[in-house]
């Protein structure tokens, strides 16, 4: 480098020039990296852990990002049924509105003929057998 104080690192050895290491030396290698990620492991182990976070009025929690699944088995407040209930009156809601308007209309002709929502089983029918 054209740095004043600084030293460039040696230029790499290329070719059949290139020196010769010993057949295990990646061993060593492996194992002074092995040896430093044990120690880094130990040392970040016998730090204390962060102190917990103040909480105050306004504070939230830390989100729970998770899928419906895992809410219907784990979530207490769901299984509970301790959830704001408007989305399932919306849901029953809409499903009584399905039947009343297939089913309604039918049970209101049967009323207006025959005075009865639904005719009796094995009742008196207008087709006979020779009818037809």
């Amino acid at each position: 480098s054209s740095r004043p104080g600084v030293k460039s690192p040696p230029p790499l050895a290329r070719g059949p020039a290139a020196p010769r290491t010993h057949p295990a030396s990646h061993i060593f290698s492996a194992m002074g990296l092995l040896r430093v990620a044990t120690r880094l492991a130990t040392a970040s182990a016998r730090r204390p852990a962060a102190p917990a976070a103040r909480r105050c009025f306004a504070t939230r929690s830390q989100p729970r990002l998770g899928h419906n699944l895992e809410d219907h088995y784990d979530m207490a407040e769901f299984v509970c049924r301790m959830h704001n209930p408007l989305g399932e009156y919306f849901f029953w809601a809409n499903v009584s509105t399905c039947f009343m308007v297939t089913f309604g209309p039918m049970l209101h002709s049967n009323y207006y003929f025959t005075g009865r929502f639904l005719p009796k089983d094995q009742g008196n029918t207008q087709l006979c057998d020779d009818s037809w």
